[in-house]
């Protein structure tokens, strides 16, 4: 594990913003870390799935296609949200820009789940995410299940 690199479960939201601004305040100007901002693509909606019947080669390629244009979305529409929090970091609380990288993950069945294994890939000293309100223990809740799952982690929950 790297002494001082944190991990931010990041989706472009108010709170992600303000997990973002806690990390930067709490480590500002420190060289020797790293931030990583994670996203990760959310599962692939409904009107995407089977339609009840066994797709034909021809049909699964272009359901794939849908998909795969679906997902290339997903990342366009982050990737103003890397630069802004990047560029804040970098900024307002004066990281190296080598310092800063972001991170995505696709092809999960659970968004905490894929937090939680990044987290523990031995990378990191400590994860933080941002609640957007209401009680973090509420099932349903990505901090519910974060705290619930993450054993053994060092985990910071910014409100």
């Amino acid at each position: 594990m790297d002494s001082r690199n944190v991990l931010i479960a990041f989706d472009g939201s108010e709170s992600a913003f303000k997990a973002v601004e806690y990390v930067g305040g709490q480590f500002a100007g420190l060289t020797d870390m790293t931030i990583t901002l994670f996203y990760v693509v959310p599962s692939v909606p409904p009107q995407f799935w089977d339609d009840g019947h066994i797709l034909t080669p021809e049909e699964k390629r272009d359901r794939q296609g849908v998909i795969d244009k679906w997902v290339e979305n997903q990342k366009k529409v982050m990737e103003p949200h890397f630069e802004k929090a990047g560029t804040m970091l970098i900024e307002k609380y004066h990281f190296g820009a080598k310092q800063v990288e972001g991170k995505m993950m696709g092809d999960v069945t659970s968004v905490a789940e894929a937090v939680i294994e990044e987290a523990r890939s031995g990378k990191y000293r400590t994860l933080v995410l941002g609640r957007r309100g209401g009680i973090p223990t509420l099932p349903g809740s990505l901090s519910a299940a974060v705290l619930h799952k993450s054993a053994g982690l060092a985990v910071c929950v910014v409100e």
